[in-house]
Order: structure tokens, then C-alpha cells, then sequence
């Protein structure tokens, strides 16, 4: 089951529960514009952090800034 946890800037992070067997994963996904590729990561602390981090250069970024600036999401 994937849950959008925040969006910016052409960012969004999602959290994703599976089950294995008995026990319950948790994992995030961070998707950006910059890169193109979305990572996975295990911790919630270093997701924040991580999603924090691509707001802050993808606001630096001049494609993402264009986009912003023509709607294409919020910054």
C-alpha cells in the first residue's frame, strides 16, 4: 500500500507497507524531477531529511523553477 506523506517543489515522498509473511515493511519512496530516478529508503527520519534536502535543490534548480513558475506543481 503506497500513502503520499508530502509533495513540493516537484518532489513527493511516499510511504510503502508491505507485508512479509507476518512482520509489516515500511520503506519510502522519494521521487523528484532533477533526477528521474526514485530512491528507496528504510528510516522515516532519514526520509524527512532526504525530502527536505531535494525541495531545497530542486528550488535552486532552473528547469524546476520553470515548472513552478507554469503551474506544473507547488513549490
Amino acid at each position: 500500500m503506497k500513502k503520499l506523506v508530502r509533495a513540493q517543489a516537484g518532489v513527493k515522498l511516499e510511504r510503502i507497507e508491505r507485508l512479509a509473511g507476518r512482520q509489516r515493511e515500511v520503506s519510502f519512496k522519494l521521487s523528484t524531477h532533477r533526477t528521474g530516478q526514485p530512491r528507496l529508503i528504510i528510516g522515516e527520519d532519514e526520509a524527512q531529511r532526504a525530502f527536505a534536502r531535494e525541495v531545497a535543490a530542486s528550488l535552486e534548480d532552473t528547469v524546476v523553477q520553470g515548472l513552478i513558475e507554469q503551474g506544473a506543481f507547488d513549490h
